[in-house]
């Protein structure tokens, strides 16, 4: 049996924030006779969604998750995973990284999966939970403006835009929302843990300066932050060691990275300031054609989740 199969009222309580929802009731109870007949994989083919059906039914969680529930479902678009399938250095490889190592596409797909049934409408910031992976999932909700400068609300988990014509897809034994990108890479840690744990290695210079500044410890508590991120390339020979000299100077430079709160990009407007935690100090996002800039910095790898927040890699200092 799963931890999370129930027909009763189920709480859960993840990093001190408390969520209830009621489950799915079963299938017999249901308005249509046809989607109570309909298996989760033909739920999902109907909406168009064929790769998530494609590889819930290779994993075999396609029969697990037509049995039990309440559940919650975040499905990538299949756009989206042919987006991931090139990271993973196409298709061919893709698929034989999932057959050599079973696991790594099950956790994969059950990290788009949380305990509870969530409508969208019951989504709200910075609400978190446990998704069956054991990985943590983040809800954001940010006001942007469509193509007619109409304010228009923006839902997203862990960074994946949740589309709003295609979200409360009744499946068996919970609902699905159907998002704009596979979550990929899963969280690690919090946001210094994160850091320190990139493959390239891109930021010692920065977790170096938010050390010995005594900033690093302010990321690893449970408020959320945004770190813009600058690479190693970013700061010039003997740099750091120079901006050391001055620790006030060295503590401002660092805060100055962070700002309050999550901010993915999809909630970036075409332009913005937010407050740094280097008070009084403020940076300036623009977003253009897809590319984001932070004050003079190029953002050249976004959405790096964390635990308690998110990383942007910037290309220089601010």
């Amino acid at each position: 049996s799963t931890p999370f199969a129930s027909n009763h009222a189920t709480s859960y309580i993840v990093g001190g924030d408390h969520f209830t929802t009621p489950a799915i009731p079963p299938l017999s109870s249901q308005t249509s006779s046809s989607a109570a007949s309909a298996t989760l994989t033909e739920k999902l083919r109907a909406n168009g969604l064929f790769a998530m059906a494609k590889f819930l039914r290779q994993s075999g969680l396609d029969t697990v998750l037509n049995e039990t529930g309440p559940y919650t479902l975040f499905v990538p678009t299949d756009k989206a995973f042919r987006a991931l399938l090139v990271q993973l250095g196409g298709p061919d490889r893709a698929e034989l990284k999932f057959k050599e190592n079973p696991r790594l596409l099950s956790g994969l797909l059950l990290h788009h999966v949380i305990p509870g049934a969530f409508k969208a409408a019951s989504l709200q910031d910075e609400m978190t939970g446990v998704s069956l992976a054991g990985t943590q999932l983040r809800v954001n909700t940010y006001t942007t403006q469509d193509q007619e400068w109409n304010d228009v609300k923006v839902v997203t988990i862990n960074g994946a835009r949740i589309l709003g014509e295609k979200s409360d897809i009744m499946i068996p034994y919970g609902v699905a929302h159907t998002i704009d990108r596979v979550m990929f890479p899963l969280p690690v840690g919090d946001v210094l843990q994160t850091l320190m744990s990139d493959r390239e290695n891109r930021f010692s210079k920065f977790i170096r300066l938010l050390q010995d500044t005594g900033v690093a410890q302010s990321l690893q508590g449970t408020k959320s932050y945004t770190v813009f991120a600058p690479t190693d390339s970013a700061f010039t020979d003997g740099e750091l060691e120079r901006l050391l000299i001055e620790p006030s100077v060295a503590r401002a430079l660092a805060l100055k990275h962070i700002t309050p709160g999550t901010l993915y990009s999809a909630g970036m407007l075409y332009y913005q300031l937010r407050d740094s935690m280097s008070s009084p100090n403020q940076i300036q996002l623009s977003k253009e054609a897809g590319r984001v800039k932070v004050n003079n910095a190029h953002v050249i790898s976004r959405n790096i989740p964390a635990t308690n927040g998110v990383i942007h890699a910037i290309d220089s200092l601010l």
